[in-house]
C-alpha cells in the first residue's frame, strides 16, 4: 500500500479535498497507473452536486490516460510501462452485451457506474481506515488508480495523454453518437443542442462523416465560435431567437439528425420539433434519471425516431484507437477542446466556471 495525493469528495454540494490517501495493490483483473492528465466532465459535476449519486467519500473524475505500473494475477494484454487511455465501460466479455458485440452497455458497468466499485464490488482506496469510492471505477482525480483491465485501452507512447485523455470519455461519446449511433450519412443536415465537450464532439463527428449542414444550438457565443472552429456552418444563439423556427428556416423541412448533449429534458423534447420526417433524434446528455419526456405522437406518425447513446456506443478496442488515429491525421481537432490546462489544487475553480458555462474542457495535468 502506498499513499498519493487525491482529490476527494465528502458532501454534495461542498468542494473537494486534496488530501493524502492510500491505494491498494491491483487485484485480479486489474491494473495500477499512474494518471498523467484526467479532463473535467460534466457528469463529475453532476456528482458534485447531488444529480447523480455516489455513496461518498469518494475520488471524481474517469477521464483519465496514464502509464501503466503493476498488473494484476490474470491481465495478459497490459504490461507496465505501457500507455493507455481509461474507458467507461470495463468490456468484461462475458455477459449477453459484450457477446453481442455492445460493450458500451456491458452489465459489468453497473457496478463501475453505479457502486464506483471494482467488479469484485470492494474499492482500492482508503482514507482514515474508510473506503474511498472510485468514480466509474476510475477515479482519475488522484495520482494513481487502480482500474478494471477491461477499462484500459493501449496506445502508442508517443500521443500525447494530456490530449487523448479527452477519448475516454467525452470525445468518444460525441464522436461516437455521430458515427455509432446515428451513423450520420454524407450530405445530410444536423443540429447540436449544447456545445460543451461533448456537443462539440458530436458536431466533429458529423463533420467526419460528410454532414453538408451542421447547425450549433448554444447561447456562450464563445462556444458558438469555437463550434464554428470545430465544423459547424450555422449556429443559433437560443437566449435571442427561437431555436426550433430557426433550424426550420435553415433547413426548410428540419434536418435528418438532432442531437442533445446538456441532459435537460425541455430541450430533449425541443429537438423532436427539429427533425425532418424519418428524421433521428439522439439524447446524448445525462438528464436526471427520474424526469420522464414528453413527445407529440404525430412525430411518429411521421416516422421519426428518438433514441438513446450510451458512450457513443462505442466498442473501445476498435474506437479508442480510431479516435486516436483521427486525431493524429488533423480530422478530429483535441487541442481545441482544451481550454484550461489545472493543477489538481485547481479543480474546485475549474468545476465553479464549468457551472457557469465557461470553456469546453479543462484537464488537470499530473
Amino acid at each position: 500500500m502506498e499513499h498519493i495525493q487525491a482529490a476527494v469528495l465528502h458532501q454534495f454540494n461542498e468542494p473537494m479535498r486534496t488530501e493524502e490517501i492510500s491505494i491498494d495493490e491491483p487485484h485480479d483483473g486489474e491494473a495500477l497507473i499512474r494518471v498523467v492528465a484526467s479532463g473535467l466532465c460534466h457528469s463529475d459535476y453532476s456528482v458534485l452536486h447531488g444529480i447523480l449519486r455516489s455513496e461518498l467519500p469518494a475520488v471524481l473524475g474517469h477521464e483519465g490516460a496514464g502509464i501503466v505500473e503493476k498488473v494484476g494475477p490474470g491481465v495478459t494484454h497490459l504490461k507496465p510501462g505501457d500507455h493507455v487511455i481509461a474507458v467507461l465501460t470495463p468490456s468484461c466479455g462475458h455477459c449477453p452485451m459484450c457477446q453481442e458485440e455492445s460493450p458500451s452497455l456491458c452489465f459489468e458497468t453497473f457496478k463501475t457506474m453505479v457502486g464506483n466499485t471494482m467488479l469484485d464490488g470492494t474499492n482500492r482506496l482508503q482514507l482514515d481506515g474508510r473506503s474511498v469510492r472510485q468514480l466509474c471505477g476510475i477515479g482519475s482525480f488522484a495520482q494513481k488508480a487502480v482500474v478494471p483491465a477491461g477499462a484500459l485501452i493501449k496506445v502508442d507512447k508517443d500521443v500525447p495523454l494530456d490530449k487523448v485523455c479527452l477519448i475516454g470519455c467525452g470525445v468518444t461519446t460525441g464522436v461516437g453518437a455521430a458515427l455509432n449511433t446515428a451513423q450520420v450519412k454524407p450530405g445530410s443536415s444536423c443540429v447540436v443542442i449544447g456545445c460543451g465537450g461533448v456537443g462539440l464532439s458530436i458536431i466533429q463527428g458529423c463533420r467526419i462523416a460528410g454532414a453538408e449542414t451542421i447547425i450549433a444550438v448554444e447561447p456562450n457565443v464563445a462556444k458558438r465560435d469555437l463550434a464554428m472552429e470545430l465544423g459547424a456552418t450555422h449556429t443559433i444563439d437560443p437566449k435571442a431567437e427561437d431555436a426550433r423556427k430557426k433550424v426550420r428556416e435553415i433547413t426548410m423541412l428540419g434536418t435528418h439528425y438532432a442531437f442533445e448533449a446538456i441532459g435537460r429534458i425541455d430541450t430533449v423534447e425541443q429537438m423532436w420539433g427539429m427533425i425532418r420526417p424519418n428524421g433521428l433524434a439522439v439524447v446524448v446528455g445525462v438528464p436526471n434519471p427520474r424526469d420522464e419526456v414528453k413527445l407529440r405522437v404525430s412525430g411518429f406518425l411521421a416516422q421519426r425516431s428518438m433514441k438513446g447513446s450510451a458512450y457513443g456506443s462505442a466498442v473501445p478496442t476498435r474506437d479508442i484507437p480510431r479516435f486516436v488515429d483521427l486525431y493524429r491525421k488533423g480530422e478530429l481537432k483535441l487541442d481545441a477542446l482544451i481550454t484550461a490546462r489545472i493543477g489538481l489544487e485547481q479543480v474546485n475553480e475549474a468545476f465553479e466556471a464549468m457551472g457557469r458555462g465557461e470553456g469546453a474542457r479543462s484537464v488537470i495535468v499530473f
